[in-house]
């Protein structure tokens, strides 16, 4: 990466770790070199609302501190979150990374696409977090997942950065964690560009 900095912007809901995820990926980024800072919107704390959460990285120390309006990786946790905010602004050429199974073009509403140009890479999450019982009651925790996911697709943190940090912030079933974080970074799929 040159000095231009990336922005990325995740969607999901309360109780599925959308915030901490921001953190792990930012701190598994400084690990490789990059200056990254993490943070979230999100309104009434509770379990299914909608969250969003951010990270810039950068080779420069200085970045703003403002939401993110055109970011270049748009992760959504959860494919059921639809609206025109969810992918709006993604960059021409950017990329999509959204927790889905095979169906995924039927869990993407049409009218959130933008007209230009970005990648989309799935996951499916849910099975994967099911697969290793990364759940909190019976609400899969799918964060891990997406986070092997995102280091593969974006190439911005290794896997091995991304399980240190991992270590260092989740504190419950870490090894189920890690696993989870290794089969997303190994089960993500690229399906192609679209153009609306």
């Amino acid at each position: 990466m040159t000095n231009e900095m990336l922005e990325f912007r995740l969607h999901g809901r309360g109780g599925q770790g959308i915030v901490v995820a921001a953190v792990i990926f930012a701190e598994a980024m400084f690990l490789e070199g990059y200056y990254a800072r993490a943070f979230s919107l999100y309104g009434a704390e509770r379990r299914g609302a909608p969250v969003t959460a951010f990270i810039r990285a950068s080779k420069e120390r200085l970045m703003p501190r403002s939401r993110i309006y055109q970011p270049d990786y748009v992760v959504v946790f959860d494919s059921t979150l639809s609206g025109s905010t969810l992918i709006a602004g993604l960059k021409e050429e950017g990329t999509l990374l959204i927790n889905s199974g095979e169906n995924w073009n039927k869990n993407l509403p049409r009218e959130i696409l933008p007209e230009k140009l970005f990648k989309i890479n799935t996951i499916d999450a849910l099975e994967i977090a099911w697969k290793h019982k990364l759940t909190i009651g019976s609400f899969p925790m799918v964060n891990t997942v997406m986070l092997g996911a995102l280091a593969r697709i974006s190439g911005l943190a290794s896997l091995e950065n991304l399980i240190t940090s991992i270590k260092k912030k989740v504190t419950v079933r870490i090894d189920a964690n890690i696993s989870a974080a290794t089969e997303g970074y190994e089960s993500v799929k690229e399906v192609g560009q679209l153009a609306t």
